[in-house]
């Protein structure tokens, strides 16, 4: 799966919970034929800040970022997520 595949899956699955579609990430893993442990790890893909997803399109992300390690190693704060992944100049400088 593409790192922005894997974002937008989670992106639905978060949605999916939030309005009720589903109770809780087993069903996800259910419904997606995958690991409950897998949807679990993927989740916190659905709050990549919007320029690190930014970079990912552009293809200014590190190459050597994938799904595994965006999520396995994403920061809470946007800051720290662009700090980290993204381009090192903001947009437009």
């Amino acid at each position: 799966m593409s790192r922005l595949a894997a974002i937008a899956k989670a992106r639905g699955w978060t949605e999916d919970l939030r309005l009720g579609r589903v109770a809780s990430r087993a069903e996800i893993a259910d419904r997606e034929g995958l690991g409950e442990r897998h949807v679990r790890l993927l989740a916190s893909l659905a709050f990549v800040a919007p320029r690190v997803v930014g970079a990912i399109a552009d293809r200014s992300a590190p190459a050597d970022l994938t799904v595994t390690t965006l999520a396995k190693a994403l920061p809470y704060l946007w800051v720290q997520q662009e700090h980290r992944f993204a381009a090192t100049e903001p947009p437009g400088s």
